[in-house]
């Protein structure tokens, strides 16, 4: 049995530790424990994703003008949706022999220049062409990381809801607008850290309430403002007191709220129906650790943004996968290892965009293939001599990736072997383009420093606009498609953007203000508040029981953090 082991990461160099549960577990799928700390591992896959940053360009098969996840200047064949997923082309047509004498990553490169690719990524929906990465979704408008959505707009890790607008990883919910992190609720607006509330506002951290107000901490409570009893009456004549529709009235709400948080224990976690977990945002597992925004699963470490996830490390942004590591934005399958974007897929090694695949290594775009290496056909006898020699050769010949200075001068050299994943240079997306950049948020000259690629021409229209917000209506019952014609400024950072008729029909109906900032700034408010993807040490201040949180040391001193027991003792 190994013991636990200190390492340097080869990335960062600082120190990161494998314990012994984890060489059994690279044992187990057989690949060597890795050379890159949980971070760098975890930021590495994030910059193949770009999610929300969208471009208009030509098909490079029809050219016809399409909206793709990439602009017309990068260096691949971009089809649209209906034309990748033609019956008339396989990309196989492309397959081509390993050579022997090449490192593995420059001849994937290569196929991944050949293969074309779809402009977003859009499964088995109807009417979402302007989201990405959709599944099983429709009548959703810039909604990222949609899964079994119905009729929302504006959103990021929106999963089974429906006709709700603005949110941050809302899950199995109805007409909510601008919440963050709640489950399982029916008309909430601007709530967070909230599970099967109804009708309220400016809630944090409340279960099973209705008609509540700017409270904290509350469970199973009906007609409370400020955590305090109002009844049915008192409820009515605050809101007729309080229009929602004046956005002093939302600060007054959600700054007395804070107040409330500052002043009442706060759990030190956000999660239930757990054993033995580690991280945060974490429902129904069991045995999963350092993972975060997990909605079932177990036997896992190191696992971001699954809904369903079983005896896996290291994957990200998966609705359900099983017995996969380094994997990113998968669903379905098991076995993927170092893979991005594989689907329904088994025994996947190395390989992007393949759907409905099985036993291949270092694919592409793949169709219902099997028994594939670069997109070339083996047979099963073929396949299964040929991967050994090749994983073998990655280990002998590794790819070396050179990190420079602004001197064009080499600064450090990262070697890449087999049972790590792809080098960030094969990312189609430069780092402020992929998501990395929204949970590891990096300055131009520090992604420049870590040898990430910037881009300072990202889409911004501005100077477009033809109306002003103050000139806009302030009533509901005034908003009428008329306004879709025009062309706005938002107020934080200047840019242009517009509004679409569903979302005029949601203000109208939920007597809801027009937004007066534009996706990005109200989705990059909305990561601001949540707790970052790391874990500290922490100690309770009631009991002085030690724990790991989420809740960062600065954090730590603004609220008073609870172990679990202790919460429950308070606050139920």
């Amino acid at each position: 049995m190994h013991q636990s082991e200190t390492k340097i990461c080869q990335n960062c160099s600082r120190e990161f530790q494998i314990e012994s549960e984890d060489f059994e577990f690279y044992e187990k799928i057989k690949v060597p424990p890795p050379t890159f700390c949980p971070e760098c591992r975890q930021q590495r896959r994030m910059m193949f994703r770009n999610f929300k940053t969208l471009y208009r360009r030509n098909s490079d098969r029809s050219m016809k003008s399409i909206i793709s996840m990439y602009s017309q200047q990068k260096p691949y064949k971009i089809y649209s949706q209906e034309e990748w997923w033609k019956d008339d082309w396989d990309a196989k047509i492309f397959g081509r022999n390993f050579d022997f004498n090449r490192p593995f990553f420059e001849q994937f490169q290569e196929l991944l220049l050949a293969v074309p690719k779809f402009s977003i990524m859009n499964v088995h929906s109807q009417d979402c062409e302007y989201s990405n990465f959709v599944f099983g979704s429709k009548n959703c408008y810039l909604v990222f990381g949609t899964v079994d959505d119905e009729d929302c707009a504006y959103g990021h890790i929106v999963w089974e809801s429906k006709d709700s607008f603005d949110n941050l990883y809302l899950y199995k919910s109805e007409l909510c607008y601008k919440c963050v992190d709640c489950l399982g609720s029916f008309k909430l607006f601007y709530c967070q850290e909230c599970e099967n509330c109804i009708e309220s506002i400016g809630l944090f951290d409340c279960r099973s309430c209705n008609n509540c107000i700017g409270c904290v901490g509350l469970n199973l409570k009906s007609y409370h403002i400020f955590n305090e009893p109002v009844g049915k009456e008192g409820y009515k004549k605050f809101l007729e007191e309080h229009s929602i529709l004046d956005s002093k009235t939302i600060g007054f709400i959600l700054e007395k709220q804070l107040q409330l948080r500052k002043n009442l224990p706060q759990r030190y976690f956000f999660g239930s129906h757990n054993n033995n977990v580690s991280g945060n945002h974490i429902y129904n597992a069991h045995n999963i650790y350092h993972s975060f925004d997990i909605k079932s699963g177990e036997d896992s470490k190191y696992t971001y943004t699954a809904r369903k996830v079983i005896d896996s490390y290291d994957v990200s942004f998966i609705p359900n996968i099983e017995l996969s590591y380094e994997a990113l934005t998968n669903n379905g399958g098991s076995r993927n290892y170092f893979t991005h974007l594989c689907v329904n897929s088994n025994d996947v090694y190395y390989s992007d965009t393949c759907f409905d695949s099985h036993n291949i290594f270092g694919c592409v775009g793949l169709k219902k293939g099997e028994y594939c290496i670069l997109n070339k056909q083996y047979t099963k006898e073929e396949y299964e001599k040929m991967v050994p020699k090749i994983i073998e050769q990655m280990n002998s010949i590794p790819y070396i990736s050179e990190v420079k200075d602004e001197k064009r001068e080499v600064r450090k050299k990262i070697i890449y072997k087999y049972g790590e994943f792809f080098p960030p240079e094969l990312s189609p997306f430069y780092y402020n383009e992929s998501i990395a950049n929204e949970y590891l948020l990096l300055s131009k000259e520090e992604a420049i420093t870590k040898g990430f690629r910037w881009n300072d021409e990202m889409p911004h229209p501005v100077g477009q606009e033809t109306i002003l917000n103050d000139k806009l209506p302030q009533n509901p019952q005034d908003f009428n498609d008329e306004l879709t014609k025009h062309i706005l400024k938002c107020d934080k950072c200047g840019r242009n953007y517009r509004l679409i008729s569903k979302e005029l029909m949601f203000y109208k109906e939920m007597n809801l203000p027009i937004s007066r900032d534009c996706f990005n700034c109200r989705h990059q408010q909305r990561m601001n508040i949540r707790n970052d993807r790391c874990l500290w040490s922490g100690q309770c201040q009631k009991c002085g029981n030690n724990f790991q949180t989420s809740y960062s040391p600065a954090q730590q001193k603004e609220f008073k953090i609870y172990c679990k027991a202790c919460y429950q003792s308070e606050l139920g």
